[in-house]
């Protein structure tokens, strides 16, 4: 997630374009995050002792992780550390960003605060976001008081994040009286829980799902695309059926339904969710019934 959010932020600032941007993500699965890279985004090292630990290091063969090690940068024990976040998300996009001369090595830290600063992010949040933690990230974007409706929230992503993109990203959640749909796909739950869920997108916005749900190619939105969407809200509220069972909670689950045209939403309280996958955003709305 948070390779798009800041990914997006370096457009924002002309730092790249958004063809670039595209052109750089997903990352490629095979990329390793080079150890200097990870050692300055986690602030283990300043770009200048990384300087330093490669002019030491010079033409020989022996690793920089290593050469920090024998200079007394860096312990063992950190050094274990840092080559765990090599296939971390993030720091292989910082690693392709430097690779592609797009920022330098002493630029990094600066741009990264920058971002956090800006977009108001604390530094355990930052963290959070690094560390790809969606229970932690659904708290700062989706932040709910029932504890359930965080975990539904935790499955919609998670879900979105194995099934349709894996650099889904959120803006943030709110409440609202009332709203009006475009088109739409919607499910009924009921019992020691009351709600539903409706995932809404205008234009062809919901194809975001539909054409990678099952691997349909649909060019516009029509109603076997909504049924697909359907059919994956019914995946992710029977997802979140068995966690609730674990705990004793059960919810039964109607047939999904879906239409083409908008309906308005005004006789309950209603959580809207902005998501962003494949290039598309759509809404995913929790319709609370009273008891």
């Amino acid at each position: 997630m948070l390779n798009r959010l800041f990914g997006n932020y370096l457009v924002e600032k002309k730092c790249i374009t958004q063809e670039q941007l595209e052109h750089l993500l997903p990352v490629p699965h095979d990329l390793v995050a080079e150890i200097e890279t990870i050692a300055v985004v986690r602030k283990v090292l300043t770009p200048a002792q990384v300087q330093a630990i490669l002019s030491q290091k010079g033409s020989q063969t022996i690793r920089f992780g290593e050469a920090a090690v024998e200079e007394g940068f860096i312990s063992d024990d950190r050094l274990d550390q840092l080559v765990s976040f090599q296939t971390n998300a993030f720091m292989k996009f910082m690693q392709l960003l430097i690779n592609q001369h797009y920022i330098r090595m002493d630029q990094l830290n600066q741009v990264i605060s920058s971002f956090e600063t800006e977009k108001e992010y604390t530094d355990s949040q930052m963290n959070s976001l690094i560390l790809d933690d969606i229970e932690e990230i659904t708290k700062i974007f989706v932040p709910l008081k029932s504890k359930q409706l965080q975990e539904l929230t935790v499955t919609l992503i998670q879900t979105i994040k194995r099934l349709i993109d894996k650099e889904v990203y959120l803006d943030k959640a709110y409440t609202a009286n009332s709203l009006q749909l475009d088109s739409y796909a919607g499910q009924l739950v009921n019992g020691d829980m009351n709600f539903k869920l409706y995932i809404s997108g205008s234009g062809d916005n919901l194809l975001g799902i539909a054409n990678y749900f099952t691997g349909n190619n649909y060019s516009h939105l029509n109603e076997d695309a909504l049924d697909n969407v359907g059919e994956f809200i019914n995946c992710v509220n029977g997802l979140f059926a068995t966690n609730l069972s674990y705990s004793d909670i059960v919810i039964d689950m109607l047939s999904p339904e879906y239409s083409m045209e908008g309906i308005y939403l005004n006789e309950n309280k209603l959580f809207v969710i902005p998501i962003h996958a494949n290039g598309f955003c759509f809404r995913a709305v929790y319709e609370i019934y009273s008891k």
